[in-house]
């Protein structure tokens, strides 16, 4: 079954593009399925591809990364989808294309240093997106403190507490410190 599932920004000059990204514990097939919201049927796919992913702990433990592009979406309208293969299914997400032109202020949330234990910003972000009151995320850095600890599973814990988030508004990333080991960057 899917986890860790988040999304992103495709080409920044192209607002109809939106990235699905999430994790498996067995290969399978990389497929979202999506409308726009107020149809019944989810009745678009894409497919994408995925990739063997070995953490450097003792028990070098493999996951499988999958990545959607969604291509040729409304700019600024709402859709929902769901990701995964004939071996499961996430639950259904809404996400919304981002707007195209200018004539309009992104809303972000932008933060670094959010930890997996002591993340105490994590439900006033969560309550947030729900609301609406991002366009975005940007994470700069410091992801889970840290991703490589207890052999990747701190991380793998960290990216499902997120996913109700992440899952919904792209999450844009880049590198911290604490993101060295085992290539998380």
């Amino acid at each position: 079954v899917p986890e860790q599932i988040h999304i992103a920004y495709g080409d920044q000059s192209d607002p109809s593009q939106m990235w699905v990204v999430w994790n498996t514990n067995i290969s399978t097939d990389s497929t979202v399925i999506y409308s726009p919201v107020g149809t019944r049927i989810l009745t678009m796919k894409a497919s994408g591809v995925s990739r063997n992913f070995t953490d450097g702990g003792k028990e070098s433990r493999t996951q499988f990364i999958h990545r959607v592009k969604l291509t040729g979406l409304t700019p600024g309208q709402k859709y929902m989808y769901r990701c995964g293969s004939k071996q499961g299914w996430s639950k259904e997400f809404n996400l919304t294309a981002m707007k195209a032109g200018t004539n309009w202020s992104p809303r972000f949330a932008l933060y670094g240093d959010l930890g997996m234990s002591n993340a105490q910003s994590l439900p006033r972000l969560l309550n947030d997106t729900q609301a609406g009151m991002y366009d975005a995320v940007l994470h700069v850095g410091d992801f889970a403190y840290d991703m490589n600890v207890d052999n990747g599973r701190v991380g793998d814990t960290f990216m499902n507490q997120i996913q109700p988030m992440a899952a919904s508004i792209p999450y844009m990333t880049c590198p911290g410190n604490h993101e060295q080991k085992y290539n998380f960057s």
